[in-house]
């Protein structure tokens, strides 16, 4: 379990930001922007390095102020071939607030454009990991929140250079031990280097004995020297791969993972057996975006939380498309009895969740927020609200441009191998489509294949209830529960889900489940549709897919060389695909993950599976 997130708490002394905490400054006293081109980018060989690779990764020990990353990133825009993808990982306990940088990035005018950018994006102070994609997607930064040791062992990345930046030896130990030391061996990519202010024995010898050849250097400013090194090995020119895959599936999950490959590169053959995008259980108008928070910082809590969050600056990266349709309106989850409530108040008052993510709210503020009388309090997430599923692949497959070919109407009856190739053959056996890689991104009719037939995958029926939005009629934010309503979408109408049919695929809509959606709304917003009729009402059932715990599959399938999945998203589509389509395609590239190593070795269909990957 986690502790909560204790921001840094800033002060200034003699033109420099002084850490109350450790006694320390957060940049030298002879200029920070000088010392991190001189320590960090030079101590580094930077921007050098850079020049003839494909991507480049720096990881971080004290983000601190994130000087060292606005620096880096001026410097790889100004220099860095056209192609060429920078991955920055920090880590930080005590990460700074969003104001707090805001005020600290007006004393450098060359970098507030950047600086401006990465607040457009910051996180919330939550522990754990966040990716940002900036600079249309070539640069990418990875905030790791939490005790640098246990963050780092978490990371699964093979590092190119380290700046070594937190406080003095002296001052934070915790910074410079050996169990850091150890995690620094185990990420670094052959020929990987290192640089540091410091030029402490303790840090030499932890480097040494961690495999880096160490050498002293002259240091910036009043500092007469600093540490550098190179751990063992040759850089790897690496042989470059065929970047082509086909995705069978054209809803959220094979939409947004064909949109992250071809952010990399890649060229996608996307497969769609209706007679366009989202025709399934991704055709909902509106689906609703929350987080699942739990006591025990679960999993599933884990894993929608950063996926949440994630998701939002997804979205606000897509923002510049006026088809995207979403509504930021915020969710109410009410409790459904006392003992929730004493559970929602308990994790809501745990620190763990700052307000601007999670607020526990009585039933005045609760309806107040609803524009409704609601029957009980419960928590409101401020950032939540509805997305029109559609319009995010639609999206999706804009952004990724002529990289990907659709291929609609067309229904995969089988997947081979065939040499080094994937091949999808139709029911008449002609050739769909042939790639190096493919990836199964259509729920429960991945298990037709024989390739894919053991995954544990079931079908779950589930039906939406579309209500006519009416004067007198009204709400101003999604509120859930069981079910849940959102306000009146573009479409005109309320959308009120859902049923939950384990077992069945029938897609026809029935009366008596939209009297059931009916019956659970009335428990959420007693007489907002007392006028309804279920035998007047639209709707739609779709068939999504859950594995054995309700977390989606996200990896190599096993035993199949170049075949992966993306499934099992069940009704939290919205939350999940955004962030394991970026998860998949860092796994197929061999580029840092988004998420901890523990939580994405669990969402492998060979952990599910219980063989070996």
């Amino acid at each position: 379990m986690p502790r909560p997130i204790e921001p840094a708490a800033p002060s200034f002394r003699d033109g420099a930001v002084f850490s109350e905490s450790y006694g320390d400054t957060y940049w030298s006293l002879d200029g920070g922007l000088d010392e991190t081109r001189h320590v960090f980018l030079s101590g580094n060989d930077l921007p050098a390095r850079w020049q003839a690779r494909r991507r480049f990764a720096i990881l971080e020990t004290g983000f601190g102020t994130g000087l060292n990353f606005l620096c880096a990133w001026h410097s790889f825009r100004e220099s860095a071939p056209a192609g060429t993808r920078l991955h920055y990982l920090s880590v930080d306990k005590h990460p700074f607030r969003r104001d707090d940088l805001a005020a600290l990035y007006r004393q450098w005018p060359e970098l507030a454009p950047l600086g401006a950018t990465l607040l457009e994006r910051y996180p919330p102070l939550i522990p754990g990991f966040h990716r940002l994609h900036l600079d249309g997607g070539r640069v990418i930064l990875t905030l790791l929140f939490g005790e640098a040791a246990e963050m780092l062992a978490q990371v699964d990345a093979r590092i190119d250079a380290f700046f070594l930046d937190g406080f003095a030896p002296s001052r934070n130990p915790d910074m410079w031990d050996e169990a850091l030391f150890a995690q620094l061996a185990r990420l670094a990519a052959p020929g990987a280097t290192f640089a540091t202010y410091s030029a402490a024995g303790k840090v030499s010898r932890g480097m040494t004995a961690a495999g880096f050849a160490v050498e002293k250097k002259a240091g910036f400013g009043r500092k007469r020297e600093m540490l550098c090194g190179r751990f063992a090995g040759t850089v790897q020119a690496g042989t470059e791969r065929e970047r082509r895959a086909l995705v069978i599936g054209g809803g959220i999950a094979g939409c947004l993972v064909a949109e992250r490959l071809a952010a990399r590169g890649w060229t996608i053959d996307l497969i769609e057996r209706r007679d366009g995008l989202a025709r399934e259980t991704s055709g909902n108008p509106a689906g609703v975006l929350q987080p699942v928070p739990s006591a025990d910082w679960n999993r599933l809590s884990r894993l929608t939380l950063a996926g949440f969050h994630y998701a939002l600056r997804r979205l606000q990266d897509f923002s510049t498309y006026p088809k995207l349709i979403w509504q930021p309106c915020g969710v109410l989850r009410l409790a459904r009895d006392a003992k929730q409530v004493e559970r929602q108040l308990r994790i809501a008052e745990s620190g763990l969740l700052p307000p601007e993510v999670l607020r526990w709210v009585d039933t005045e503020e609760a309806s107040a927020l609803a524009g409704w009388r609601v029957p009980t309090p419960g928590w409101w997430f401020p950032q939540g609200g509805w997305v029109h599923p559609p319009a995010l692949c639609d999206v999706a497959l804009r952004v990724a441009g002529e990289a990907v070919r659709l291929h609609t109407q067309r229904e995969a009856a089988d997947l081979v191998r065939v040499g080094n190739a994937w091949r999808a053959v139709d029911a008449s056996g002609h050739v769909i489509a042939e790639a190096p890689v493919a990836i199964l991104a259509n729920g429960h009719l991945a298990r037709r294949f024989a390739v894919s037939s053991a995954l544990p995958l079931r079908p779950v029926r589930g039906q939406i209830t579309c209500i006519p939005a009416e004067p007198g009629r009204s709400i101003k934010a999604v509120v859930s529960r069981e079910g849940y309503v959102t306000p009146a979408t573009s479409f005109g109408v309320h959308v009120v889900g859902a049923t939950y049919e384990e077992g069945s695929t029938d897609e026809l809509a029935r009366e008596e489940d939209h009297r059931a959606n009916l019956a659970r709304l009335k428990q959420l917003l007693p007489d907002f549709a007392a006028t309804v009729d279920a035998a007047r009402v639209g709707g739609r059932a779709g068939i999504r897919t859950v594995g054995p715990d309700r977390l989606p599959l996200v990896g190599g399938i096993p035993g199949q060389e170049g075949l992966f999945g993306l499934l099992g998203l069940g009704s939290r589509g919205l939350v999940y695909a955004p962030l394991c389509a970026e998860l998949l395609a860092c796994g197929i590239e061999e580029e840092p993950l988004p998420v901890e190593r523990e939580l994405a070795a669990g969402l492998a269909p060979s952990a599910r599976l219980g063989v070996a990957p």
